[in-house]
């Protein structure tokens, strides 16, 4: 990666738009450049882009405190890491911009934006925005922020503290790690190496160890809650089952019996009940029969009078026409009389109309002179009112000249009023004032010097405060130095202390052989463990196989005894149904015969017959039509009844029978089975023995190498024991041995301490010495700069003399800004407002001769316009007295519409009358024609109802009864006729059904009668039925017990077979928990961080060798993070880091960061640009010399470097820079020099 130009836009301090383009000269052919600038200047912002452009961040914000915030003037609440926070106070928008080669060789452009809402500067924070453009073809790559960091990353290959580490190199922290005990370094290094990865592996394997360990335990309490039956307790509750079953057989067989008495009495109560019902049925139905006979004789009366009823519809049809006749004749009548009143009336209103015309024709003559006099008027005004309207436009203009003329004469008397009130009041305010006169022509100079006097006055306030600060400095350094001395020699002490305490410990410990055999029998002796638990699992196993063969074998012996069961039941079912199937086939046979006798066509025939006629069939003239229904209809039942029987139990039977060849059918899978589940559990007996037999060999093998024999009675004691022996033993050698590792540590911190203490006391002593030093300088110039203070308060007296005490003013410059900038307004608006005056009298007398001539003219046309108005009233007032004020021309169009009205009345008058006279003719003529009709149709009425009559005579028969007839009509007397023969058929019926009901119960009778009945029969069954539901009880508690103790089998086997496949699964955890796994992870963060350590010693050590080679770094054999520095020059002396000089230091640092950089771009990524910020200034002429000639090579391998720094002698000898120069007050500038 290769930084080609980094460009932003207010960005913190750096004002405006700033590029720095590294393809430009001078920086394109630098191979080591320097940022220079004062302090808070600005340098630092430049890296600030780069990693804004890149990654949205800010890497020096990072370590800002996760919850603090930061709330701006617009209100903005940010967080303390916000970047956003970067943006320049006071400025509504500004980005950053880096274009740089990526890892495929391709140009690209990163852009990062920040803007206020409307990049207004009071506008709230908006959300930034982020884009990547290839700049080879202009193409955007991302979409979304999230996209385009994912893409700079792909690109780059480095996140966004990888490249901190690799491109920003960080010195000043190596300078930290260098200063830091341990525990600090430890720190350090895994913050700027990353490693942190390590402690979360170790803390991670730990957990999931301890999780897996927590799940095996849960499996293993579980098996132990399980509490199933023992093989005793099993036999027990299998005989207890089939006790039950035996007992619940009897009581269900006798509760069977009960329940055939308890029918047959149940069926012998309904069968006399049902005689009963039928002989009270019979009795009704003879009862009804006799209260029938009078109805006959009246059914044959009624069918006579339905004869005539024809005849007596006719008259009242015809009385009917004749009512409606005779209202006709009367209707038009009324008609006559009423077109001979309209016919009168239309004549009278002809009259009328003619009067009408006459009169308003008369009216029109008379009013004739009056709208001839009304014409001669209208003229005469119309004349009067255009010679108004000639001259109206001329009075008009001269009426707004005359007060356009007013108004201009009164602005200019108002203007020259105002200019001489202004003149004399600039007059008076510049007399009054005389003295800003010479303010005024020195106001350049005299704000130069209050601006001058502010600074050195804010200069010799800080000076002041620098020079307490000093001398407090001075005497807390002091104080500090004496506490180090005192701190070095306690140091000491404790060094030689903590040294022979090691020594101690060391020499109690065990040594690595004898921890070593201690754990290498207490791992022997703990791997027969899982095998003892394997062994007695499947030893369980062949248990379990033997007990549910047994069990087994007893069902398949069960089922064969049920089948053939079975089987004879299934027999004696199929030898009944042939009987039965030829049964019902007869029955059908009878039964079609009797609906043959019963049905429709031969009940149409027999219906058809009357008592006295002969039959069309057999010829008899007597017919007993309701014994033959009757008989017939019961017969009919009878056979329908009976095939119902015969079919139903058909049908139970070869239900029964397919039910049964069902049974025996399942019970014959069952069987086999059974067989093969007895087959199969053999086999798996047979396996498990194996495996049993086979884990017992493999734990025999394994305990012959510790000397134990797992066949003794007291195995498991004797292991537990001899694993408990062993831990302890290992757990006191462990003890021993972390004592020795506590004491490292001990001796390891005191020896630090001690050395810390001597540069401590090195550093207070040269402190003190440059605390001295700056007070001296700080006295110094502060004398000089109150020097500069007094001679500046003198010429500012002198100028502001007579004016104003300056010193007591709040703003001085504001001040002198305000006077002056009056008494310049106040003299220029004076000096033009005299030039202007005469002018303005001259305007002001023009002005009133234009209105005298104004008013000349306007007076002239006024008078001519009042004579012509005058007139103009005198004839309007003549003309109002005519007509009543209307126009003649709406006077003639009204009497021309009035008589055009009267016209059109006449016409529509004369119409009616003819049309009246019309109408009275055609009524005569229909009142004729009705009177005719009406006759015709009475006649025939009257024709008709005597023939009627005389056949009522004639039949004895009331005309009500006909009239009755007709409107019942023959349904009612078919009706009639189907109740009579429904009533004889039901006394047949009832006849019938008694006999059969009475022959039910007599067959019923003569079965066999059961022992008990009554009362002594439902005590039986009552107890009979409480003996079955106890014995079904016991035997489904029986059940219940035998079906928990398989599901406990089966469940206590599929978790042994769960945990087995646990501890499989655990093993690698368990493993990795031994190797690196601790609850803080530890372990192997100090396992990684060494190795991470070494390897950066290895890159450092090839920088160092360019940049010192008189120095190498190696770590310390006494403690994992300590560091020490082999001296070549003094015959390869060992020296500690902390006694190095500040520019070794520097330079070691530095050699480290580099190496840093080469490690975190591995795998073929390749940095081309690199930035080192502070740190030279420790730095002795030849080792700056040195240093910077080994950046120097570092272009030689195709990388630029850029050093950061505010030292003077950085920019004499790095000829090309980068500038960053403050301006104003918190701004400033950008620029790039070549010496």
């Amino acid at each position: 990666m290769r930084v080609l130009a980094i460009r932003g836009r207010n960005l913190a301090s750096l004002n405006g738009d700033f590029e720095v383009d590294f393809e430009a000269e001078p920086l394109s052919d630098a191979g080591i450049f320097a940022i220079t600038g004062p302090t808070g200047a600005g340098k630092s912002t430049l890296l600030d882009a780069m990693c804004l452009a890149l990654f949205d961040a800010v890497p020096r914000l990072g370590a800002a405190p996760a919850r603090a915030r930061i709330e701006t003037v617009q209100g903005d609440e940010l967080s303390a890491g916000d970047p956003r926070a970067v943006l320049r106070h006071g400025c509504g928008e500004g980005f950053a911009e880096l274009d740089f080669v990526g890892r495929d060789g391709e140009r690209y452009r990163a852009r990062w934006t920040v803007q206020r809402a409307r990049q207004k500067t009071d506008g709230r924070m908006q959300a930034t925005r982020h884009s990547l453009t290839r700049l080879g073809d202009g193409e955007i790559l991302g979409g979304t922020k999230t996209e385009t960091l994912a893409e700079i990353h792909r690109l780059v290959g480095l996140s966004a503290e990888q490249f901190r580490r690799a491109v920003l190199l960080a010195q000043g922290d190596f300078e930290a790690f260098i200063k830091a005990d341990d525990n600090e370094r430890a720190q350090l290094l895994e913050r700027l190496t990353g490693s942190h990865i390590y402690a979360s592996l170790g803390r991670a394997a730990h957990e999931k160890a301890a999780t897996l360990r927590a799940q095996q335990q849960a499996i293993m309490g579980r098996i132990e809650a399980q509490n199933g039956l023992d093989d005793e307790a099993r036999r027990t509750a299998e005989e207890q089952q089939s006790a039950a079953k035996d007992a619940a057989d009897r009581t269900s067989a006798t509760l069977g019996e009960l329940s055939k008495a308890v029918g047959w009495e149940t069926e012998r109560a309904i069968l006399a009940d049902k005689v009963t019902a039928c002989e009270s049925a019979a009795a009704t139905a003879n009862a009804a029969r006799e209260e029938a006979i009078p109805r006959h004789e009246a059914l044959r009366l009624r069918k006579a009078a339905f004869a005539l009823s024809g005849d007596w519809t006719a008259i009242q049809e015809a009385a009917t026409l004749a009512h409606k006749a005779e209202q006709n004749a009367v209707l038009r009548q009324g008609e006559l009389d009423q077109a001979r009143e309209r016919a009168t009336q239309t004549a009278a209103d002809e009259s009328q109309a003619i009067a009408s015309i006459q009169v308003e024709t008369d009216r029109v003559a008379v009013q004739s002179p009056e709208i001839e006099e009304a014409r001669t008027l209208d003229r005469k005004l119309s004349e009067t009112r255009a010679s108004l309207d000639g001259i109206s436009d001329t009075r008009a203009t001269r009426a707004q000249a005359l007060s356009e003329c007013q108004k201009v004469e009164q602005v200019a008397g108002s203007s020259w009023s105002k200019a001489i009130a202004t003149r004399d009041d600039h007059a008076s305010w510049l007399a009054q004032n005389a003295g800003f006169a010479s303010l005024a022509t020195q106001q350049t100079e005299l704000a130069a010097e209050l601006v001058e006097i502010a600074a050195v006055n804010l200069k010799l306030s800080q000076l002041s405060g620098s020079v307490d600060g000093a001398e407090a400095s001075k005497i807390a350094a002091n104080i500090s130095w004496e506490a180090a001395k005192a701190a070095e020699e306690r140091t000491a002490a404790a060094a030689t202390s903590a040294r022979n305490i090691l020594d101690e410990a060391k020499a109690s410990a065990p040594s690595e052989a004898e921890f070593s055999a201690v754990l290498e029998k207490r791992d022997r002796l703990g791997a027969l463990s899982p095998l003892l638990v394997d062994w007695k699992h499947h030893e369980a196993q062949v248990g379990a196989c033997r007990d549910l063969l047994a069990r087994l074998r007893t069902n398949f012996g069960k089922a064969k005894v049920e089948r053939e069961d079975l089987v004879t039941r299934h027999s004696e079912v199929n030898s009944s149904l042939p009987i039965l199937r030829a049964q019902l086939q007869e029955a059908r046979r009878a039964g079609e015969l009797a609906e043959a006798a019963s049905g429709e066509a031969a009940m149409q025939l027999r219906a058809t017959l009357e008592e006295g006629q002969a039959c069309p069939v057999c010829g008899a003239t007597q017919h007993a039509l309701s014994a033959l229904d009757s008989l017939l209809g019961m017969q009919l039942r009878e056979q329908r009844d009976r095939i119902a029987d015969l079919d139903a139990s058909s049908t139970s039977k070869t239900a029964e029978e397919a039910a049964l060849a069902a049974r025996i059918q399942s019970t014959d899978k069952s069987i086999n089975g059974l067989e093969h589940d007895i087959e199969s559990q053999a086999t798996a007996m047979a396996v498990a023995n194996e495996k049993a037999q086979a884990a017992f060999a493999v734990l025999s093998e394994k305990c012959s190498l510790t000397g134990l024999d797992p066949a003794e009675p007291d195995f498991e004691i004797t292991l537990e024991s001899a694993l408990a022996t062993l831990e302890g033993q290992r757990s006191t050698m462990t003890e021993a041995r972390t004592a020795v590792t506590i004491a490292q540590v001990a001796d390891e911190k005191a020896r630090s301490d001690w050395e810390e203490s001597r540069r401590a006391s090195g550093v207070a002593a040269q402190t003190l010495r440059d605390i001295e030093q700056e007070l001296s300088s700080l006295l110094e110039r502060k004398s000089h700069v109150t020097e500069t203070r007094d001679r500046l308060e003198r010429s500012i007296d002198v100028r502001f003399s007579g004016t104003a005490d300056w010193r007591q003013l709040a703003d001085p410059i504001g001040w002198l800004d305000e006077q002056a900038g009056a008494w310049r307004t106040y003299f220029a608006d004076h000096s033009k407002i005299v030039e202007a005056i005469p002018g303005l009298e001259r305007a002001v007398a023009d002005a009133r001769a234009e209105t005298a001539a104004a008013m000349v003219r306007f007076d002239e046309i006024e008078s001519q316009a009042k004579a012509w108005e005058q007139e103009q009233i005198l004839v309007t007032n003549a003309r109002s007295h005519l007509l009543g004020g209307d126009t003649v021309e709406s006077v003639v169009a009204q009497n021309e519409a009035v008589l055009s009205q009267c016209r059109q009345a006449l016409e529509t008058a004369q119409a009616a009358a003819a049309l009246g006279r019309e109408n009275q003719a055609a009524s005569a003529a229909r009142k004729e024609a009705a009177d005719q009709e009406a006759k015709r149709v009475v006649q025939d009425h009257l024709d008709r109802q005597g023939r009627f009559h005389a056949r009522l005579a004639e039949l004895a028969i009331e005309e009500e009864a006909v009239a009755g007839a007709a409107r019942e009509g023959q349904t009612a007397i078919d009706g009639e006729v189907e109740a009579l023969a429904a009533i004889d058929r039901a006394f047949n019926n009832a006849a019938a059904v008694l006999a059969q009901r009475q022959e039910d119960l007599i067959r019923h009778d003569q079965t066999d009668p059961p022992a008990l009945s009554g009362d002594a029969l439902a005590q039986a069954v009552s107890e009979a039925k409480q003996a079955d539901e106890t014995a079904q009880k016991a035997l489904q508690d029986a059940q219940f017990v035998l079906r928990r103790d398989d599901e406990v089998r089966t469940q206590t086997s599929k978790l042994r077979a769960e945990l087995e496949r646990e501890r499989a699964a655990a093993r690698v955890w368990l493993a990795l928990d031994e190797l690196i796994g601790d609850a803080t992870g530890a372990r192997f963060r100090r396992f990684a961080q060494g190795l991470t350590l070494d390897r950066l010693l290895a890159h450092a050590n090839s920088r160092l060798t360019d940049l010192k080679p008189r120095y190498e770094l190696q770590r310390a054999p006494s403690g994992d993070m300590l560091i020490q520095v082999i001296d070549h020059d003094m015959a390869g002396e060992i020296r500690g880091v902390h006694n190095l000089s500040g520019g070794e230091r520097f330079l070691i640092s530095l050699a480290l960061a580099l190496g840093l950089a080469e490690m975190s771009t591995g795998r073929g990524l390749k940095i081309e640009s690199l930035f080192i910020d502070e740190g030279f200034g420790a730095l002795d002429g030849a080792s700056l010399g040195q240093a910077l000639s080994v950046l120097e090579h570092l272009h030689a391998t195709g990388r630029r470097v850029g050093v950061i720094s505010h030292v003077e002698e950085i920019k004499e000898r790095i000829p090309v820079k980068i500038e960053v120069t403050p301006v104003a007050r918190g701004r400033s500038e950008l620029s790039v020099i070549s010496a």
